[in-house]
């Protein structure tokens, strides 16, 4: 009877030890099976990520150039610059041409001193690529090249700020249909250089149209003086007041002068209601 016992024991322990073996299989198994799910879910997420993330048209990371420093600028497209391996060099950006600032027959243009101040602002004491095209030096020795800064073409913002136009020498046009679309975005909203009619052209800028601005300026000036009294305007309202109206005695903040109501409405503006 107790060998009876003692086998049955022996069975009943036996039995024991293959039910903690499988079920610790189990447990193993299924902590394998979910950290491979949450590597799984990771990945995924991290994909997922990447494609929510809409990279630009070019990036710098894309163009194959030149690191350097900026150093100082000369003017609105023209910079010095202290390269990787310690030269320093004198740089021209290509495609774009600001108005000058220290030319020794045209003098200072107007816009000049805007480009170059913000591009003093943008890229002095800053890390740039800078990107080449087929010819790498102009005339003057001067290393002509594309300007890369925080993943945006330095030229690019130049044409879309109105700074500067597109100046084409080939065999250096990379870009050129690129930033001729900019340009016209500039100067459909008369940004800049755009804003003086005339001014910026293929070849350059025109000097006179400045002063045909300012004259003509003058003379507007002159003519409001003359209709002093007449057909008042409100420049931020776009409301003008003839002498019988209620409110024509109110002292008002930029007004101008018309001569005829008709000349208000011709010039945008609209009639006050009473």
């Amino acid at each position: 009877m107790k060998e009876i016992k003692a086998i049955i024991c022996t069975m009943l322990a036996m039995f024991m030890l293959l039910l903690t073996g499988c079920s610790d299989e189990q447990a193993s198994h299924s902590t394998t099976s979910s950290t491979d799910t949450k590597q799984a879910v990771q990945v995924e997420g991290s994909s997922d990520q990447e494609n929510d993330h809409s990279p630009s048209k070019a990036n710098r990371e894309d163009v194959v150039g030149e690191a350097a420093t900026v150093e100082r600028v000369v003017d609105g497209d023209t910079l010095k610059v202290k390269m990787l391996n310690g030269k320093r060099d004198r740089v021209r950006l290509l495609l774009v041409d600001t108005p000058e600032t220290k030319h020794p027959k045209l003098g200072v243009q107007p816009f000049g001193p805007e480009a170059s101040a913000y591009t003093k602002k943008r890229l002095e004491g800053q890390e740039i690529t800078l990107e080449f095209d087929v010819q790498e030096r102009d005339q003057y020795g001067r290393l002509l090249a594309y300007v890369w800064i925080d993943n945006e073409l330095y030229n690019e913002e130049l044409l879309a700020k109105g700074l500067a136009r597109v100046a084409v020498f080939p065999p250096n046009t990379k870009y050129v249909d690129e930033f001729k679309k900019i340009q016209e975005q500039a100067r459909k909203s008369e940004k800049g250089i755009w804003s003086i009619e005339n001014y910026a052209q293929e070849k350059g800028y025109n000097t006179d149209a400045v002063k045909n601005q300012s004259s003509s300026n003058q003379k507007d000036i002159q003519s409001a003086k003359s209709c002093e009294g007449k057909i008042k305007g409100n420049q931020n309202s776009k409301i003008y007041h003839v002498p019988t109206g209620a409110h024509y005695n109110q002292t008002m903040n930029n007004v101008i002068w018309f001569c005829t109501e008709k000349d208000a409405q011709e010039a945008g503006y609209k009639k006050a209601k009473n």
